[in-house]
Order: C-alpha cells, then sequence, then structure tokens
C-alpha cells in the first residue's frame, strides 16, 4: 500500500470521531437525506487534521498502555515475592512434619527401653510381669499404628496407670527405679506436645499449596497481559514514529 493508500485507509477509519460535538467523516461522501443532515453536522478533514488524530490517538493508547504496564510489573513482583515466601513457609512445614513424625517414633522407642531397664531392676518379676507386657503392647502401636490424636493420648494414659501399678507392686523401689520412672513420664509427655503440634500443622500444608496454585495462576495471568501490552505499545509506537515522520515532511501523502 502506498502513501495515499495509507492516509485514505486511516481516514477511512477515523471516519465517525466526534470532536467538539461534531461528526467527523473522512470520507467525500455526504450524507444523503436531510434528516442526517439536519442531525449530524458535517465536517470535512483535511490530511493535517486527520494526520493529527492519528498522531493523538496512538500517544493516548501508548499512555494509557505504559500506566497499565508499569501497575503490572509491580503486581507481578509483588506476586513473586509472595509465591517464593509462601513456598518457603511451606517447605519449612513439610520439614517441620518430618521432624515431630520421627521424634514421636523416637521418644517411644526410647520409653519402650527405659521400661526394659525398669523391669530389669524389680527383683519379683513374675508380679509384674502382665503388667510390662501390657505396656509393651501398648508402645508397639504408639509406634507402628496409625492412631488418631485421642487414641493415642489414651494409650499415654494407659501406660502411665500401668506404670504407677506397677510401681504400687514395688514397695521397696529405690531411687534409680522412681527416677526410671519419671524419665518415662517426661518422654511420654514430650510425645504428647509433639503430637499436639503435628495436629494443630497437619492441615497446613494443603492450605500452603492452595494458596501457592492461586499465586501462580494470577501471576500467569498478569504476565501473560503484560506481554500483550507490550505488542500493542510496540505497534502504536511504531505507529506513531511513522505518521510523526509523515507530519514532518518524511513521507508523502
Amino acid at each position: 500500500m502506498n502513501s495515499i493508500g495509507i492516509v485514505f485507509f486511516w481516514k477511512r477509519i477515523y471516519s465517525g470521531i466526534t470532536i467538539s460535538g461534531f461528526k467527523l467523516y473522512g470520507e467525500t461522501t455526504l450524507p444523503d437525506t436531510e434528516t442526517e443532515v439536519t442531525n449530524t453536522p458535517v465536517t470535512l478533514l483535511d490530511d493535517s487534521e486527520l494526520l493529527s488524530i492519528v498522531i493523538e490517538k496512538h500517544s493516548q493508547f501508548m499512555g494509557e498502555y505504559s500506566s497499565e504496564l508499569k501497575d503490572l510489573e509491580e503486581k507481578i513482583g509483588s506476586g513473586r515475592f509472595e509465591y517464593n515466601r509462601v513456598s518457603k513457609e511451606l517447605e519449612a512445614l513439610e520439614t517441620r512434619l518430618v521432624v515431630l513424625k520421627e521424634k514421636r517414633h523416637q521418644l517411644y522407642y526410647q520409653a519402650g527401653k527405659l521400661r526394659l531397664r525398669l523391669l530389669e531392676t524389680i527383683s519379683d518379676k513374675e508380679k509384674i510381669q502382665h503388667l510390662g507386657s501390657e505396656i509393651g503392647n501398648i508402645e508397639n502401636k504408639l509406634q507402628n499404628a496409625n492412631l488418631s490424636s485421642s487414641e493415642e493420648y489414651g494409650y499415654i494414659d494407659s501406660i502411665r496407670s500401668l506404670l504407677k501399678e506397677i510401681m504400687d507392686n514395688v514397695p521397696d523401689s529405690n531411687a534409680v527405679q522412681q527416677a526410671t520412672v519419671s524419665s518415662i513420664l517426661d518422654i511420654l509427655e514430650t510425645a504428647k506436645s509433639a503430637r499436639s503440634e503435628l495436629d494443630e500443622m497437619l492441615n497446613a500444608p494443603d492450605e500452603h499449596r492452595k494458596e501457592l496454585i492461586a499465586l501462580k495462576q494470577e501471576v500467569e495471568d498478569q504476565e501473560a497481559r503484560l506481554a500483550w501490552l507490550k505488542r500493542r505499545t510496540a505497534i502504536h509506537k511504531e505507529a506513531l514514529g511513522y505518521w510523526e515522520n509523515v507530519g514532518a515532511g518524511g513521507g508523502q501523502q
């Protein structure tokens, strides 16, 4: 398309733009009816006026896109920062959950070792053998079974009761035996606290994963819009440069 054809093309595009309440027609064909003439006053544009309108519209689009581009870049930056923050929190949560689960397993193992050491120090083993076996069965469940928190707390209370019953059957218990029982009870209390913390954190990773999905989608949508705006800005910039060059006498209309 030569420069004359381009100008004619833009005349057709910009026909119908309203300035100061008048409808502008870029083509030389006038309205055919008296009604149209009465309701739609006509002003014919010369090439310089049409050129000014074209340049103004391209500049307007570039200004609007530039403002939105700046806002989007700030939002994308904030979104990425928030995504990284939530990712780190999720990683820390998952690590802590693994630690708590392993900690509980180790605590119950230690409690079992101490319980066996306690039973070895009791001379009348036959009297307390069934109590020791019952504790052993509970310890096995605590280490290996998939228990609810209420079940776990119930088993811990059962061990406490059984240990008390064992000591009641050892009226001449010594300081070492009492200290061993005290250590077992402390370990059980620590395991209970670990389970409580674990319960509080169980749903947190899922919530963080949902938040990450939402943040990722939001940033991707914003990045798509940003790319579109950059393409449109480049097109209008090129068009603006062309028409400004035409206006400066660098091209033939």
